[in-house]
């Protein structure tokens, strides 16, 4: 009873503490990997959206490559041709503490992402099938190179989207923003909170439980990309000096 009494006192069983009474559940350390597993990421090469000027990979090689510092998603301009790559998870979690450590590069054009979609949007086909924005997404983080200070956090539905410009989002400056930094998402039932380097940056609480304003009670996957231009990323244009262009991330955890 003191003891539990104790925990409590120093906030360790507290909501605050997004990993208390969770337990490690995925820990993929691209620092210690030789190779990229192709049985817990799949290498998506479709089509790219937001008129992003990216060409995404099939597989591993010069565009996704694990070194000392971690998996290395770079994007190339080759023959005028834009090339980069967008990881997905191969499971799908529903509700938890999601973290990743990572390092964005910097340069007008540059979007890297650290995101999660609602697992229905796979199952084309499908009774269970979802599209965009219906399904649900959630941005862990988000930035742009010509604005690289500033992090991004946003949910989206069918209710709150970016195309109806009432969407959930903040921005968060950093100091040190081209360090490598921990982003972390906290997700329970009834609110979700995003973490930057240990510290709350951002909460929504579910007020409306229908589904077109909280789809986020369905198993979600997680996506590491770098797009190239778009609508956000080209806000200012692409940089031709940008190339190569990397961002690098040393793990990504999942608590449950």
């Amino acid at each position: 009873m003191f003891l539990l009494q104790a925990l409590i006192a120093t906030g360790l069983l507290s909501q605050g503490a997004p990993t208390a009474g969770r337990h490690l559940v995925y820990n993929c350390d691209f620092t210690k990997q030789k190779q990229i597993s192709l049985k817990e990421w799949k290498f998506d090469d479709g089509p790219v959206y937001n008129d992003e000027k990216e060409k995404y990979a099939s597989g591993p090689g010069k565009n996704a490559f694990l070194t000392k510092q971690g998996l290395v998603i770079q994007a190339l301009q080759e023959g005028g041709k834009i090339t980069s790559t967008r990881l997905q998870s191969i499971k799908a979690w529903k509700y938890g503490y999601f973290e990743a450590e990572a390092k964005v590069p910097n340069g007008n054009g540059t979007w890297p992402a650290f995101w999660m979609l609602n697992d229905r949007l796979r199952h084309k086909g499908t009774q269970d099938s979802l599209g965009w924005p219906r399904c649900g997404e959630i941005d862990i983080m988000e930035n742009v190179g010509s604005d690289v200070k500033n992090f991004h956090y946003s949910l989206h539905s069918d209710n709150f989207n970016w195309m109806k410009k009432q969407q959930r989002t903040k921005v968060v400056a950093s100091d040190n923003p081209l360090a490598f930094h921990k982003f972390g998402l906290d997700w329970r039932a009834d609110s979700i909170t995003f973490y930057l380097d240990g510290k709350e940056t951002y909460r929504v609480k579910k007020e409306d439980d229908s589904f077109g304003s909280w789809p986020f009670r369905d198993p979600f996957y997680i996506i590491l990309n770098l797009a190239i231009g778009g609508n956000m990323g080209g806000s200012k244009g692409i940089d031709p000096k940008i190339f190569p262009s990397q961002f690098i991330v040393k793990y990504v955890k999942v608590y449950q």
